[in-house]
């Protein structure tokens, strides 16, 4: 396994435990999806994965070593994150941007040099945006940030990505763009990835495994198909669903509805 989370929980304060008893483990070229219900505590469960909340019991794992043993720059070689697009204030070209993810290789007041700035073209050729690289990350659209913010943390060259709500906010096709690289990364590049999603079509569409984070703080772990189900999704959101499977020219792919409230 790549990366483990064991017996982790987790609490803010004083206050009730937000997570219970999390196990999970991702396989090495997979893709691991997060579904669940607002505020059942999606972004704490991926905070408290990266170390960037330290768990109240258990810890979290890469390729056996504890994330909290692991000094700050090295974690952030092996794992690249991608936080949901929002217009960015800065003047930072595409480029530049991408750069930005050489950091965690760079000393305090070291600068990108030729095989930096390389490595970062590379990236943008990788996920099909060499086009935008000279184009104002303020002036771009939300589906070519999302975009800008995938090549800036495979700049990292890391084994994983983290990806938070990646396709929210965005078109159709924009959606498509943004899962049809994640599951490239993993088939071409040999690239894992955890995603944070509120769609669990995208989750049965592309992913390996899934988790369903319950209100009560537990999870529901397993094999795609097995965990995205019209029960379990009924007992997590509060809805009637009903999952149909469409055949189309490029595939077989499920569609979920949710019918009314439960």
């Amino acid at each position: 396994m790549i990366f483990e989370v064991k017996n982790g929980n987790f609490g803010y304060g004083k206050r009730k435990t937000t997570l219970r008893d999390i196990s999970f483990s991702l396989r090495r070229d997979s893709i691991l999806s997060i579904l669940g219900p607002n505020g059942a505590g999606k972004t704490t469960l991926l905070k408290c994965m990266l170390g960037l909340l330290k768990w109240t019991s258990g810890d979290s794992y890469i390729e056996g070593v504890p994330v909290s043993g692991i000094e700050h720059r090295e974690l952030w070689k092996r794992i690249g994150y991608v936080p949901q697009a929002k217009l960015s204030a800065f003047a930072y070209t595409v480029i530049e941007m991408t750069l930005l993810g050489r950091s965690a290789h760079l000393g305090l007041f070291e600068h990108p040099n030729d095989a930096d700035r390389e490595i970062a073209e590379s990236c943008l050729d990788r996920i099909g945006i060499s086009h935008l690289r000279d184009r104002l990350c303020s002036r771009i659209s939300g589906g070519e940030l999302q975009m800008a913010l995938i090549a800036r943390a495979l700049a990292t060259d890391p084994s994983i990505l983290v990806l938070d709500e990646p396709e929210s906010n965005l078109d159709f096709k924009n959606q498509l763009i943004v899962m049809d690289t994640i599951r490239s990364l993993r088939d071409d590049h040999h690239i894992s990835s955890v995603v944070n999603t509120h769609y669990p079509e995208h989750a049965l569409s592309i992913s390996d495994s899934v988790i369903i984070l319950r209100s009560d703080g537990t999870i529901i772990s397993g094999n795609a198909k097995s965990v995205v189900t019209e029960e379990n999704l009924e007992k997590a959101f509060g809805v009637n669903v009903k999952l149909h499977d469409i055949t189309s020219a490029s595939g077989n792919y499920t569609c979920v509805m949710p019918i009314s409230i439960a």
